[in-house]
């Protein structure tokens, strides 16, 4: 633990699931003694001012603004910290000093705006928007506790050590978990917040930093979760097989499903899906691989599918999609809406069936030994319908009366699996 230079110290233990549409993270510090963990759920996306163009809060709403009861904020950023966080940097990790708007606020901020590049070949662990989203909420953290705790802003910096799980693709995990990790741990990074008049300037130390392979981290996750998760799971499998596969599944209880060592997950995400395999109760990478497309595929190819074929304008980005297919249109909107899916919905064929192909080549090496496969990710729930004929009929086809279940997890569960299990992850280095 760094040294006390304030008189201000606080230490975080934090899973990061820094996902190519959005970060869903699990962040523990401590309010006069006790432990409070913060739920992240933000796009994955940043805005840099180029100028300085926002009112500052009264210092006297710090507790106001960080405990969610702000009024100034409306939409998605109500109430959420980390969605309207304001920061500057000074560490090695980001190339400028500039102020960054943060998650849903970005979306709609005048500013240089920044998501995952998920086309192009450069690795999320050397795309600088991982480290500034990572920065940025931590520092966040560790004010919002002191927030919390003294009922107003910080009389000087702070200095915060940390402890923290991050995951990449399996195919980046492979070559990168490495220099990923030693970036945070190389310095201290120095990160400031403009929220308020009077800025707060947070030191970050890095005690420890484990980086897993996206999907593999879930494992551990569904496995915590325990029989309650496995008996849902089976009970919509059951539901929606054939009769034959559900007389091979009648003696099958969760506890069974529990036990299995020998799994395969689907972790559809944003820009990629991954197939962590599971052998003998150990991940293995030589079985694994990384789909180099993901869910915002699915919508990118929309949006291009929309212009050249004269469809329905007005969504420039996907995030900008992902957003309005999920809300329910207004009577006077309902046609347009259903044009727009109609879109999305012939590109969620092919991209399910794309998967399907590629769960396949999974199974020919690893078929035999399989007993159960998963379905989970930010992806998974959007992915649902149109993608479990795919891989319920693509495991028939290999195995025809044996063929594995297929475990589709809930929408409640599924987009939170790696966060789960990245927090266990960090929390293990801690204890």
């Amino acid at each position: 633990m760094m040294s006390a230079q304030f008189g201000l110290d606080r230490h975080l233990v934090a899973g990061l699931d820094i996902g190519n549409g959005y970060v869903k993270g699990l962040v523990a510090g401590s309010v006069n003694g006790d432990s409070v963990k913060d739920l992240i759920d933000m796009p994955s996306s940043v805005s840099l001012l180029t100028r300085p163009n926002d009112l500052p809060e009264d210092d006297a709403l710090a507790a106001d603004v960080f405990a969610g009861t702000s009024d100034r904020y409306s939409g998605d950023a109500s109430g959420d910290i980390y969605n309207i966080l304001d920061v500057s940097f000074d560490s090695d990790l980001v190339s400028n000093q500039h102020r960054y708007l943060f998650g849903a606020r970005s979306l709609t901020a005048d500013g240089v705006f920044y998501q995952f590049d998920v086309r192009g070949n450069k690795s999320k662990a050397e795309q600088e928007l991982s480290k500034i989203l990572v920065l940025g909420i931590l520092a966040a953290k560790a004010c919002k506790d002191v927030v919390a705790e003294t009922g107003s802003l910080p009389v000087g910096d702070l200095s915060v050590s940390v402890r923290l799980a991050l995951a990449l693709p399996i195919d980046e995990f492979t070559q990168f978990r490495g220099s990923y990790a030693a970036g945070f741990m190389a310095e201290d990074h120095t990160v400031t917040l403009h929220q308020f008049v009077t800025p707060v300037t947070v030191h970050l130390h890095f005690d420890d930093v484990r980086v897993l392979a996206e999907g593999a981290s879930a494992q551990f996750a569904i496995n915590d979760k325990g029989v309650p998760m496995m008996e849902m799971m089976l009970s919509d499998l059951r539901q929606r097989s054939s009769d034959a596969v559900r007389a091979s599944l009648a003696d099958v209880t969760a506890e069974d499903v529990l036990a299995a060592k020998n799994t395969v997950g689907i972790d559809i995400g944003e820009g990629t899906v991954n197939f962590p395999v599971f052998t003998a109760g150990r991940f293995n990478p030589d079985a694994s691989l990384t789909f180099g497309k993901g869910y915002g595929s699915v919508l990118d190819a929309a949006l291009a599918s929309m212009k050249a074929r004269k469809g329905p304008g007005g969504v420039t980005s996907r995030k900008q999609l992902a957003a309005y297919i999920t809300e329910e249109p207004s009577p006077m909107r309902r046609s347009f809406y259903n044009e727009v899916m109609r879109f999305v919905n012939e590109e969620r064929e092919f991209f399910a069936s794309e998967v399907a192909e590629q769960f396949g080549r999974v199974l020919s090496t690893i078929g035999a030994v399989t007993e159960v496969a998963y379905v989970y990710g930010g992806g998974a729930n959007a992915m649902k319908e149109a993608l479990y004929p795919h891989l319920t009929a693509k495991v028939t086809e290999m195995n025809g009366q044996f063929a594995l279940p297929v475990l589709y997890l809930g929408s409640s569960y599924s987009r939170h699996l790696n966060r789960q299990g990245l927090f266990i992850a960090a929390n293990a280095m801690e204890k």
